[in-house]
């Protein structure tokens, strides 16, 4: 059975992710950061997961009054543009429909305001996506985060994440069918890349002869 260690400072996401791949995997957990240094030391798993959106090592900060107020009066804005958009039942269809996007992308922004007061932010998944690479460069890694933009997709993928998966958007079986791509895609990029530096990826070793 396949190794898997999944990273997230949520420990009820740590519950819930191993009732996903329990069966299928042998999973382990970190409890990041209080359980990070266990990443280091010791041999490495078949694949990674982790969470994009990670506080530092030194833990969640504390909001403070001032961005505790600023959260607030964006979410008091949201829920207002939100509660106008049927006032008017004759309003344009298509018009409502552009400003439902525009009250979600502002709702977004109210998201990001909270999650930078509690230090959490894509660049601490991205440094530890470097850190596991350079000590386990045979290692894949996936990001699962309920925190996803277009953005950050392209941005992980570039720094040599195998695939990112969105939490709650995929149901168990297709979570384990997209792991279980991801063995498949990082070998076929390993075995390219060794036929690229002119090794022969077709040999068979047999210890002992």
């Amino acid at each position: 059975m396949r190794r898997l260690v999944f990273i997230d400072d949520d420990e009820t996401e740590l519950d819930d992710f191993g009732r996903i791949v329990g069966g299928e995997y042998d999973y382990n957990t970190i409890h990041w950061p209080r359980e990070s240094q266990k990443l280091f030391s010791g041999a490495g798993p078949d694949i990674f997961v982790s969470d994009l959106y990670l506080p530092p090592r030194s833990g969640d900060s504390t909001p403070t009054g001032v961005e505790r107020d600023a959260a607030a009066k964006v979410a008091k804005q949201v829920a207002e543009r939100f509660s106008a958009l049927y006032v008017d039942p004759a309003s344009n269809d298509k018009a409502r429909l552009k400003e439902t996007m525009r009250i979600i992308s502002a709702a977004f922004d109210m998201l990001e305001v909270q999650w930078k007061a509690l230090g959490q932010d894509p660049d601490h998944g991205v440094e530890l996506l470097a850190q596991l690479k350079a000590l386990h460069p045979s290692v894949p890694l996936v990001f699962y985060s309920r925190k996803i933009t277009p953005k950050d997709v392209i941005r992980v993928l570039q720094a040599g994440a195998v695939d990112v998966i969105q939490k709650g958007a995929l149901k168990n079986e297709e979570v384990l069918v997209r792991l279980a791509s991801a063995h498949e895609i990082w070998h076929r990029e390993n075995l390219r890349s060794l036929r690229a530096q002119g090794l022969n990826t077709n040999v068979t070793v047999i210890s002992g002869t």
